[in-house]
């Protein structure tokens, strides 16, 4: 036989071995499949022999060795001397300059300024015309030097004098000082109120050099106003309040105080007469008050 002819004999032979041999692998996938579906009951399991536990033996509880604390050192390390390095110094901030003085003007040429200082103040309505506005510095150092002896000058006043005349009561041929003109000062007084005594304090402070400038000029070079200020204020509080009636006499154009005792006193007692018990008063409470302000400012300084 030629070689294709017994591969072609073979071939037959050959198909039938593979087949059965796929058959019986068919048989064995089947019978698995019965024999481990799931709804088929599992074997028992054949039970473990039992397992004899042997004791051990006591055992000491472990206790682990002491640990002895060993002193702590910090360690500094040491650095060379180029490697060491000083902080730069703090620098003090620099003190802030003092805030400069506003200038005053110049004691002959003071009234301006002084008047408008002045009338920004809150007077009573209608009663700051009552201030003289010529050589007002002056003016104030003069009356505050000659109130301090007891002396008052026409010349040196601070306010203007009253509109209404002296008040005189006519009984038959004798006169006596009328208490109605007691109300002609009250304006003055309602001036000195209507502003706090701080205030008017303030306004000396801020005019203190010219006021000094001005009392030098009286002779007083080494001396401060406001001493003599304090001064004059004293004297004023020194005065006992007078009431009563006070005959009059007119020996020539000016009236006189018919009671010697009355008429020799000084002139400011008998002007402290004329303005009335009950402004004396009241002057009296404005310069406690005044006298007050200006010692505590003299003290703090």
């Amino acid at each position: 036989m030629t070689e294709r002819e017994s591969s072609e004999a073979s071939a037959p032979g050959q198909q039938l071995y593979y087949l059965g041999l796929a058959a019986v692998v068919l048989v064995i996938l089947i019978a698995g499949w019965l024999l481990f579906r799931s709804d088929s009951p599992a074997p028992e399991p054949e039970p473990m022999p039992p397992v004899e536990l042997v004791p051990l033996p006591d055992a000491e509880p472990y206790v682990p060795d002491p640990i002895e604390p060993q002193p702590l050192t910090e360690i500094i390390p040491v650095l060379p001397p180029e490697a060491v390095t000083s902080e730069p110094p703090v620098e003090a901030l620099p003190e802030p300059d003092p805030e400069p003085k506003p200038e005053l003007p110049a004691l002959n040429e003071s009234d301006a300024e002084v008047s408008q200082a002045l009338l920004q103040l809150p007077w009573q309505p209608g009663l700051a015309g009552l201030f003289v506005r010529e050589d007002m510095l002056r003016r104030l150092v003069v009356l505050t030097d000659n109130v301090s002896r007891g002396q008052i000058s026409s010349d040196h006043l601070v306010f203007t004098t009253p509109e209404q005349p002296f008040a005189v009561r006519r009984q038959d041929e004798q006169l006596t000082l009328d208490p109605a003109g007691f109300r002609r000062y009250e304006p003055y007084l309602t001036l000195l109120e209507s502003v706090p005594v701080s205030t008017q304090v303030a306004l000396l402070r801020h005019y203190q050099p010219l006021l000094d400038e001005a009392f030098a000029e009286l002779g007083y070079p080494d001396k401060p106003f406001k001493q003599r200020l304090l001064q004059a204020i004293d004297y004023l509080l020194a005065q006992p309040v007078v009431d009563g009636v006070f005959e009059l006499e007119l020996p020539s154009v000016m009236y006189h105080f018919a009671e010697p005792h009355i008429e020799a006193m000084s002139d400011v007692q008998k002007q402290l007469i004329r303005i009335g018990p009950d402004n004396q008063r009241r002057l009296n409470q404005h310069l406690q008050r005044l006298k007050t302000e200006l010692s505590h400012q003299q003290n703090s300084n």
